[in-house]
């Protein structure tokens, strides 16, 4: 996942050091290498696009018409058309819940990311405000070089730096006022908002509740995803036994084996697999970049790997596309308060798979 000439595109709990300097530098001005932004879109493919969920419920769809038509009596062991539609029927309420619990578990991670920005460019810029104001005292000076010692490069550095600063901040904002005349606390503009030591702190207590919040929607969606494999599995493993025993049930030329040939069946090529995404942030040039990081071991099988993404209230659909990367892409720039949709797509001669849409809106950068 980590790579030098790419944003860096992590996990809070993966175990990567935010060092590569984009987002998590050093430097709170990132600078990733520009990317590929072609005059015109690509020529997108002619196939099919559907989620594999999709070719599922429409292969069942089919299915279920030559069923009824031919041999409603037909059972597969216990299950026959009353069961097979109420297969069908679950797919459309459990895709839409598994879009929500998307969004929660973005909402989620995103959050705390902007955390963790907010105390990393924090926990840098301070420091160096404290020494320009009260580079002269000695104290607060040598407590301040501690600080100084802890590099803010993972979530564990970035924390304990914040912790290590704190206390430090209040105690220059205490010496500020006791001037003569009494001077201003410390701030720091971040996101057009003067963030000050108890705002600070807020962020550095409320941390632990968005870690919490980050492990309970991933379980939540983690949840959905498996119902509706489930389902997908289900659904997929019915219609094919019945496909089988209708083909040797009936001869070549009878109304029945005929009607099969309405139903599309797996080729000698098989399907790519689908790319999934992993994590979609805000990043790259001037912070007003999408970042997008996928799955590991998605695509087999495919000759043509794009990423698509689309601006909402601007373009009619995915009209913009990008060869995609499997160490990660970003796209962009853009402007605050748009919303960008963005979903992979893996093609071959036997067809076309995409993932899931995911949607992020463009907020003022963290700089």
């Amino acid at each position: 996942m980590l790579r030098s000439s790419t944003p860096l595109l992590a996990r809070w709990n993966d175990g990567s050091r935010w060092n590569d300097g984009h987002l998590w530098s050093g430097s709170s001005t990132p600078a990733p290498a520009a990317p590929f932004l072609p005059s015109s879109p690509i020529t997108l493919n002619t196939h099919t696009t559907m989620q594999s969920w999709e070719i599922t419920k429409d292969r069942a769809q089919l299915s279920l018409t030559v069923w009824t038509q031919h041999a409603p009596a037909l059972t597969i062991g216990t299950q026959g058309t009353t069961e097979l539609n109420a297969l069908i029927v679950q797919f459309e309420p459990l895709v839409q819940l598994r879009a929500v619990k998307q969004d929660d578990a973005d909402a989620a991670y995103r959050a705390g990311q902007t955390t963790l920005q907010k105390l990393k460019l924090l926990g840098t810029r301070i420091p160096q405000i404290l020494e320009g104001q009260l580079g002269d005292n000695v104290l607060l000076m040598k407590d301040l070089k501690d600080v100084y010692q802890i590099s803010p490069r993972s979530e564990g550095t970035i924390l304990e730096r914040a912790r290590a600063l704190y206390p430090l901040w209040v105690r220059a904002n205490t010496t500020l006022a006791a001037m003569t005349p009494a001077q201003p606390p410390i701030t720091r503009v971040l996101q057009g908002v003067a963030q000050t030591a108890a705002m600070f702190k807020a962020l550095l207590d409320g941390y632990t509740t968005q870690v919490q919040a980050i492990s309970d929607t991933e379980g939540l969606l983690d949840s959905t995803r498996k119902d509706l494999t489930d389902l997908d599995d289900a659904t997929d493993t019915l219609i094919k036994k019945w496909y089988k025993v209708m083909k040797a049930s009936y001869d070549p030329g009878s109304p029945e084996y005929e009607a099969l040939d309405s139903i599309p069946t797996e080729g000698s090529t098989p399907a790519p697999d689908t790319i999934e995404i992993n994590t979609v942030l805000q990043g790259g040039t001037s912070g007003l970049q999408v970042l997008v990081d996928y799955v590991p071991g998605g695509g087999a099988h495919a000759t043509t790997k794009l990423l698509k993404w689309m601006v909402v209230g601007v373009d009619a659909d995915f009209t913009h596309s990008v060869p995609l990367t499997d160490a990660g892409d970003a796209i962009g720039p853009f402007t605050i308060g748009q919303v960008v949709k963005v979903e992979t797509e893996a093609t071959n001669s036997a067809g076309t798979r995409t993932s899931a849409v995911r949607t992020i809106t463009i907020e003022t950068p963290i700089v």
